[in-house]
Order: C-alpha cells, then sequence, then structure tokens
C-alpha cells in the first residue's frame, strides 16, 4: 500500500486489497506501507515479501508497483484488485545478468545509458530495458506511445512489417482457411434458450 499513490483512499484501497487476496484463497501475511521518502518503494516492498516466503503480492492497482508487473513476476504471482488481473511469476533463470533488472535504483543518466546498450533488445524481452523504460516514464523523459505499432506505421503510410521472431506457426492439420471459417463461424453464432 503507498499512501503517495493511494492517498485518502488507502484505508479503502487496503481494505480492497485484503477481500480480493481472502477471495482468491490467500492468507494475507503484511501490509506493506513503504516509507514515503524511500527511494525504491517497490524494492522495498519485494523484499519483505521474499523475507515472509509470500507466495504472491496483491496490490490495488498497477501503479501501486510503478506499472512495472514484469519486476513483480521475478520472484512472485501479481495480483491486482483494479482491475483484476493475474501476472504469474516468471520462469527462474529466464534472464542472464545483461537483461536481468538493474539491482540498484535507477538514475535518469543511467536509464538512458541503458536504454542505449540494449536499443536492439525489445522491453517485453529485456528486463533491464523494461525497467529502464517504466523509469524514464515515470519522470517524465519519455512519453509512451498510445497506438499499437501497426496502427503508428498506417498513420505515416508506411507499411507494418512485423519482426520475423514473432510468428507463430501454426498447429498442425491447421491452416488459415480453417481458422477463418472457424471465426465466421462464431460471428454468426446465436445462442439458443432450452424452454
Amino acid at each position: 500500500m503507498r499512501v503517495d499513490i493511494s492517498g485518502p483512499q488507502a484505508p479503502r484501497h487496503a481494505l480492497e486489497v485484503h477481500r480480493h487476496a481472502a477471495r482468491l484463497g490467500y492468507a494475507p501475511l503484511h501490509t506493506v506501507r513503504p516509507p514515503i521518502d524511500v527511494p525504491d518503494p517497490v524494492g522495498h516492498a519485494l523484499g519483505l515479501a521474499a523475507g515472509l516466503n509470500a507466495d504472491a503480492v496483491v496490490v490495488y492497482d498497477l501503479e501501486t508497483v510503478s506499472n512495472s508487473p514484469s519486476r513483480v513476476c521475478e520472484m512472485f504471482d501479481l495480483e491486482t484488485v483494479c482491475p483484476p488481473v493475474t501476472w504469474a511469476a516468471a520462469a527462474s533463470g529466464a534472464a542472464d545478468a545483461t537483461h536481468a533488472h538493474p539491482e540498484q535504483p535507477l538514475t535518469v543518466w543511467a536509464a538512458q545509458w541503458i536504454m542505449q546498450q540494449h536499443k536492439e533488445c525489445r522491453a517485453f524481452d529485456c528486463q533491464r530495458k523494461a525497467s529502464a523504460y517504466s523509469f524514464l516514464v515515470r519522470e517524465g523523459k519519455i512519453v509512451p506511445p498510445v497506438g499499437t505499432p501497426r496502427e503508428r506505421a498506417a498513420a505515416r503510410g508506411l507499411a507494418f512489417l512485423p519482426r520475423r521472431d514473432n510468428d507463430v506457426p501454426l498447429p498442425k492439420g491447421v491452416n488459415l482457411e480453417t481458422l477463418l471459417d472457424v471465426l465466421a463461424g462464431l460471428a454468426d453464432y446465436t445462442p439458443t434458450s432450452k424452454r
């Protein structure tokens, strides 16, 4: 619970977090309220959660974890109340040291340096770049795009060329025509009620 984020709604948010955790079957161990002067409140809370051997971290919204669910998911499942979403903990050993989250709190200079060093990485795949990017957004140094890459390319009159490493092969026995037939069937589906 971050008072600097929740403000006067903090007691209500804390109650909703406890109720949400109970609904999901978690036994709340501790409500963490980092001091306002802590430079890294998310790291402070994660350290306490690790010390308590917690299974999950339940927060009111993503702003509580500085809009960086990947940082929490390195060690814990993350549950949010608003919206009610679960982010599963990442598999251990997924990132090597060069792409793992920075171990020290970032500065603007350090985050910009990381962005330059990892310019070929995608923030989705590189935890270090994701941390630097989210830090620069919070500091107002980067304004994240509103549209998707496809929409931005269309607005500029450019052809959208998806990255080849993202192509997922279709399962055996499935072709594009079959998928289109299934989608057409779903679009024409009308539920019938039994009376």
